[in-house]
């Protein structure tokens, strides 16, 4: 009796929507009202208006996207294009143009979070496709500045495309050499250089692991001259006679290490970065 009761109670639910936004559809908009987005229906009722076929609800969201323009720069319309994307990846995270799209666009657009859920999603559903996890690789580096999930991706990546594992492991090597805990990146790096194959690739890796090694006794060093002398260091040469350290630690990449404003060792590249991001 129930389900007697529920099926022409959800038919008349459901054409009463339809009839609605075929009504809304054809009231006259303002110009150039189509390159903007304003209205975020829940996933309920985008299921309800695809007659439940989740596919069908996801493709609607993707193909609203697209329709938003180069020429638009409002905040307002990449918020609700990041909500929709993020409801298309949930409806289908397997939808190719749903996550081209969530790389191309959203971070680009200040939608940093709704991009790599897009791209998360995507690259957990798609285990053959190395673009996704590529993707959400290059924006946890580029935007998130996580350096070790960015490696970890880049690495996923590689276990999926063999054409372009070296790059996307060299990739993965220069990231994980960037992350803040020396510890941590060299046993990585090791690890990486205990399944390399090729043996140019081999020789950076070792090259990355000295260069840390040097890395980790600067900071041994700046921790000893902090705590002697209650002030941080304002270059590495005051450093030499702390914690053991003789001489300043050769850099066999040749880029070279710096303090940054808080009196902390690093990466000459690395320490550039910091000191950029606390100017502003």
């Amino acid at each position: 009796m129930r389900l007697l009761i529920g099926f022409p109670l959800a038919a008349l639910l459901w054409l009463g929507f339809y009839h609605s936004s075929e009504y809304l559809q054809e009231q006259p908009r303002l110009e150039r009202e189509t390159e903007h987005l304003r209205v975020r229906l829940p996933v309920p009722v985008q299921l309800l208006y695809s007659a439940g076929d989740n596919y069908s609800a996801a493709n609607a969201n993707v193909f609203r996207g697209l329709m938003v323009t180069a020429a638009v720069t409002e905040a307002e319309t990449y918020r609700v294009q990041g909500q929709l994307q993020r409801d298309a990846a949930w409806l289908n995270p397997w939808h190719e143009d749903n996550y081209y799209v969530g790389a191309a666009i959203l971070p680009w657009n200040g939608q940093v979070a709704a991009g790599q859920y897009v791209l998360h999603h995507a690259a957990r559903a798609r285990s053959w496709d190395m673009w996704p996890a590529f993707f959400y690789a290059f924006n946890a580096m580029y935007f998130e500045h996580d350096m070790n999930r960015a490696a970890e991706w880049a690495e996923r990546a590689a276990l999926r495309n063999a054409r372009n594992a070296p790059a996307l492991r060299s990739m993965a090597a220069a990231w994980y050499e960037r992350g803040d805990d020396p510890d941590i990146a060299i046993r990585i790096l090791q690890a990486m250089h205990a399944e390399a194959r090729d043996a140019n690739f081999k020789l950076l890796l070792e090259a990355r692991v000295q260069r840390l090694e040097g890395l980790k006794a600067l900071r041994g060093a700046a921790a000893a001259y902090q705590e002697a002398t209650g002030q941080a260091a304002n270059n590495l040469t005051q450093l030499i006679g702390y914690a053991g350290l003789q001489a300043l630690p050769v850099d066999p990449l040749q880029v070279g290490y710096r303090v940054d404003a808080r009196g902390v060792p690093q990466l000459a590249d690395h320490a550039q970065a910091v000191t950029n991001s606390e100017s502003n």
